[in-house]
């Protein structure tokens, strides 16, 4: 999809349009295959007679846990330890008996699956025309190949992600590690995220923002022509 400007817009590096990864690139549309289907996939594909309604809130409750010795835990670990450790609680969880080489292939396989939106994809692309562009996702190291695969991150500037930075949004460091990485003032961000309390987070700050879902091609297109043009 083309931005169309209908006049030309210089090169201004001192703009960047950050781009969400989840539900803005990737979907969570229903009806589309998206996170929720895959992760309900994989874990038939590893305990074949699961009961299916239940997997979501099961998986979920393995790898969000709540309990502050746990999440102490888990903060001291590496990203590869962390995998290991997210593994253990959902084998734990769902009595699966694979090894972990075979846990990451399955997860490999079917979460590339998951459909994703091109005509955003194209848009990042783009706009490296008239700005600079940047990724910020919560996401963990398993889940960098399958980004890389449907984006091209080094046509990005630059790419914040969870699992490298040790932060998540919406805590407030991972905003401060943007500002001070790409060191452009706040009001010439514009943040694109499907999350309202990750776009709060950034409205506070003074960035721009643009609440929107992949599938809102032209809210999200919208947004960045008049971010463009704005002085």
């Amino acid at each position: 999809m083309k931005i169309n400007l209908d006049r030309d817009i210089k090169y201004d590096k001192n703009k960047i349009v950050i781009f969400d990864w989840g539900g803005v690139i990737e979907s969570h549309k229903d009806g589309e295959y998206n996170l929720d289907k895959a992760i309900i996939s994989f874990i038939k594909a590893l305990k074949p007679g699961v009961d299916e309604l239940s997997i979501l809130d099961r998986f979920y409750k393995a790898i969000r846990f709540k309990e502050k010795k746990l999440e102490d835990t888990f903060k001291k670990l590496d990203e590869k330890e962390r995998m290991i450790f997210k593994y253990e609680r959902i084998k734990e969880e769902f009595k699966i008996e694979s090894d972990y080489d075979t846990y990451y292939n399955t997860y490999i396989k079917e979460f590339d699956k998951i459909y994703y939106y091109k005509e955003v994809v194209e848009v990042a692309h783009e706009i490296k025309k008239y700005c600079l562009t940047g990724i910020l996702s919560n996401l963990g190291e398993i889940d960098k190949v399958r980004l890389d695969k449907q984006v091209n991150l080094n046509k990005f500037d630059y790419v914040w992600l969870s699992c490298d930075e040790g932060f998540r949004k919406p805590e407030e460091k991972i905003y401060q590690i943007v500002e001070n990485e790409c060191n452009i003032k706040t009001n010439n961000i514009l943040f694109i995220d499907d999350s309202k309390e990750n776009i709060e987070v950034a409205k506070k700050r003074g960035w721009n923002v643009c609440n929107a879902y992949g599938y809102e091609i032209n809210k999200i297109r919208d947004s960045i022509i008049n971010f463009l043009y704005k002085k």
